[in-house]
């Protein structure tokens, strides 16, 4: 604009000038000659440098790691420790669910794992050579017969134990199913309680109150029955549980005599002996891995944070039953965040991963850099996909917000640059007027990128040419210039 109002100008001038010397006899002729063929010119030398144009986009901020936590076991939800907007740290306890069963297995492969440990110590312990010694034949027999009689009967109980659990957790299933036909949580009176809230003075009414009041009569009916089930089986889980303890108890105080009293006549076959002892210790490794299992299954009923950040969502609440088909929670890291915009393609080609940016929400700025550059159309937008991250404190950003993004899509790299107002047109073809040996020369050029003050030639200059950079009625090919000092700002 500056150079525009330059050539207005000199124009001005140019025309007072011709005019004051149209009255002045023959010098003023040969002065008017003069003029005519001398142009009072600005010139520029190319400089090389970079020329960029920045563009506005609007984009999406979300945090760059977000985890769904979905539960590993099926099961009612006990406990919620957290809250939507909590902060948490990797490992924390989000939530309890309901391990009724899960110990009942852990004890019972800890059982098996003692009873192992005990019978390999008994025949194969620092004290089994003395025990050898110290016992008869017959002492030692009767002894193997009662804890054999034992075993038999603790295996028996473990079978019924084992019996039990299934047929609880099958009336357990059944319960659930009775409850979530006939649409009620925990109590049959639910459904009584919204008949009685039912308007009967209606014939509606009054059919809806029926409907409501045979399904209440219906699902009393099978929820006593299942419950009482459910409460059956516990109890026979308790007898079972109370019989395995005393015949512990028993082998425990046989295993106690039998070291203080008797003496082994241990199996002199030193071949059979090491075979015996090694599937004495494959029983005792089975029974570990079987209480390592068992931890592990008890594990999965309490849910834990897989990483430390903000709790976006939680989907369960107590007494819920939670799935693996469904998160019970949402976790994202908000200490780095990322935002998502869309470009089109001749967009997209200018960018490069790192490249910079500048992003504003609410009069606040942050900076940038490109980290993902979308390699396909996005099939929503029929435009590709710009990932950038946000560098600084990102905590205040809410998920979803939307910001402006700043940044260079267009620029030439060391380039030859020259004023965007010392180009003309012919037609489509851009031309310049360069000084050479004192004259003006016509040059056709090819531009590149440009703004509102600047152009890139891409062919027809060089850095060492001189270009003019303003306007004159008496500029054209040929004619001599006089070029003006630059004057001091």
């Amino acid at each position: 604009m500056k150079n525009r109002q330059r050539k207005l100008a000199l124009l001005l001038c140019t025309v007072m000038s011709l005019s004051a010397l149209g009255g002045c006899g023959q010098k003023t002729e040969m002065a008017e000659e003069v003029a005519e063929d001398v142009a009072i010119v600005e010139a520029f030398e190319p400089r090389i440098g970079d020329l960029k144009l920045s563009g506005e986009f609007i984009a999406t901020v979300n945090p760059d790691e977000s985890v769904y936590i979905i539960p590993k076991a099926t099961a009612e939800v006990m406990e919620v420790k957290v809250k939507a907007g909590d902060r948490v740290e990797a490992g924390d306890v989000l939530a309890i669910l309901d391990d009724t069963m899960a110990q009942l297995s852990m004890r019972s492969a800890q059982i098996t794992l003692d009873n192992a440990q005990r019978a390999y110590t008994l025949s194969y312990g620092d004290g089994a050579n003395l025990l050898n010694d110290m016992q008869t034949d017959s002492n030692v027999q009767k002894v193997e017969d009662g804890m054999e009689a034992q075993q038999e009967g603790y295996l028996d109980a473990m079978d019924s134990l084992n019996r039990y659990q299934g047929l609880l957790a099958e009336a357990q299933d059944e319960l659930a199913k009775v409850r979530k036909k006939y649409d009620y949580r925990e109590d049959p009176e639910e459904i009584k309680d919204y008949a009685d809230s039912i308007d009967k003075n209606t014939m509606e009414g009054a059919a809806e109150y029926q409907a409501a009041m045979t399904r209440y009569q219906t699902a009393a009916t099978l929820d006593a029955q299942w419950s009482a089930k459910v409460d059956g089986y516990k109890q026979a889980i308790d007898g079972c549980e109370e019989a395995i303890e005393e015949l512990q108890d028993g082998m425990n105080s046989t295993y106690e005599t039998f070291s203080q009293t008797a003496t082994s006549t241990a199996i002199t076959n030193g071949e059979l002996r090491e075979e015996q002892k090694k599937v004495s210790q494959n029983s005792i490794s089975a029974a570990q891995l079987a209480v390592e299992q068992a931890q592990e299954g008890l594990d999965t009923y309490v849910i834990t944070a897989a990483i430390g950040g903000i709790v976006e969502n939680v989907n369960v609440k107590v007494h819920d039953f939670a799935t693996s088909s469904n998160p019970a929670f949402v976790i994202s890291n908000k200490d780095s965040m990322v935002a998502t915009y869309y470009v089109s393609e001749d967009v997209r080609n200018t960018f490069s991963i790192g490249q910079q940016i500048e992003i504003e929400k609410d009069g606040n700025m942050y900076n940038g850099e490109v980290i993902e550059i979308g390699g396909t159309i996005d099939a929503t937008t029929g435009l590709f996909k710009i990932k950038a991250s946000i560098i600084g404190d990102t905590s205040a950003m809410l998920s979803g917000t939307k910001v402006k993004v700043t940044t260079a899509t267009y620029y030439e790299e060391n380039a030859l640059i020259i004023p965007y107002d010392a180009v003309y047109y012919d037609g489509t073809q851009a031309y310049v007027y360069t000084v050479v040996d004192g004259k003006a020369k016509k040059t056709n050029i090819a531009t590149g990128l440009y703004d509102v003050e600047e152009i890139v030639v891409k062919d027809g200059l060089s850095k060492d040419d001189i270009v003019i950079t303003t306007w004159s009625a008496q500029l054209r090919e040929g004619v001599t210039v006089s070029v003006k000092e630059e004057e001091e700002q």
